[in-house]
């Protein structure tokens, strides 16, 4: 039996997957989150065979959890579910420990198979992005047109601060849940804004709204 924990924070959309796996043979749904703290630690609890993890998460998106997951329970596979098909993500997803990165568009069929590869321990990827991942697009990573600007990329920590900025979140409240000091992450914040070539708060909002790094 395959434990599958499920991650996204639409909770219909969750709820349905949810129904969808448990219909299978062989694989069981034994837990659920709808943001990446409360699924780090569930997960650590629960040590599913699989995690089906989204990248737009509130708290810490799915590419940081995936981290820290790895780090924490390396002997749980990360299955990246997402509606991102910029190659961008998915190099950035297998480059912190994720087996599997498939679309939301992508068949159900698609899914269950995928779960069973990463299950045992195969590499998974989207059919519609295997191309860029296997490098048969000539696909470079420091030129990636969705996150990057002026030929450079944002650290996987920027991103994540981005994401706190674009929620709202003060540099103090970004530092407490990032157990990193203030200074660090107004360091983070000045680094952004240069590589970006944007100097307010409301245009790195609509930045990460229109590079799908917050959903609303």
């Amino acid at each position: 039996m395959i434990k599958v924990f499920l991650v996204d924070d639409h909770k219909m959309f969750k709820e349905g997957l949810k129904n969808l796996i448990e219909k299978e043979k062989n694989i069981q749904v034994v837990g659920e989150a709808e943001n990446g703290i409360d699924a780090f630690e569930k997960i650590k609890l629960l040590k599913p065979d699989v995690a089906i993890v989204d990248i737009s998460l509130p708290g810490i998106n799915g590419i940081e959890l995936t981290k820290k997951l790895k780090k924490t329970l390396p002997e749980t596979e990360v299955l990246i579910l997402s509606m991102h098909s910029d190659a961008y993500f998915a190099v950035n997803a297998f480059k912190n420990g994720a087996r599997g990165y498939i679309l939301k568009e992508d068949s159900f069929n698609l899914l269950i198979d995928t779960i069973k590869d990463v299950a045992n321990g195969n590499i998974a990827v989207s059919p519609s992005i295997s191309d860029f991942i296997l490098g048969k697009t000539g696909y470079n990573q420091e030129k990636s047109s969705n996150v990057t600007e002026g030929d450079k990329l944002l650290t996987e920590r920027e991103i994540e601060v981005l994401q706190m900025i674009a929620e709202g979140y003060t540099n103090t409240q970004i530092a407490e849940k990032l157990f990193i000091s203030s200074g660090t992450v107004d360091t983070h914040r000045k680094n952004i804004m240069k590589k970006l070539n944007i100097h307010n708060v409301s245009g790195l909002v609509k930045y990460a709204i229109k590079h799908k790094i917050i959903i609303l």
